[in-house]
């Protein structure tokens, strides 16, 4: 639940987990994520893999166009990425 929720702390773990009628106390949620190498909530949501980012925001990603164009200015040409978002259909 921590790892697909990295901005869960402990608390919100304990409720989702009464809403699953089970019972704990925090202390034991963070003992138990401790036990697993787990780090608290601020740590986590600070240490977002580029997995996890790109698994929990593929749709948007999919639903987008990335190209580039080249800006003439009194300087040299600059190459400057463009993102543009497609509406998704679902």
């Amino acid at each position: 639940m921590a790892e697909e929720n990295r901005s869960w702390g402990y608390r919100r773990i304990q409720g989702a987990l009464a809403n699953l009628g089970h019972k704990l106390a925090r202390s034991t949620i963070a003992d138990m994520l401790r036990r697993q190498g787990i780090e608290p909530a601020p740590e986590r949501s600070r240490k977002t893999t580029w997995k996890k980012f790109l698994s929990q925001h593929w749709e948007l990603l999919v639903a987008a166009d990335f190209f580039t164009v080249e800006v003439w200015t009194d300087l040299p040409a600059e190459t400057v990425p463009v993102i543009t978002r497609n509406p998704v259909l679902i």
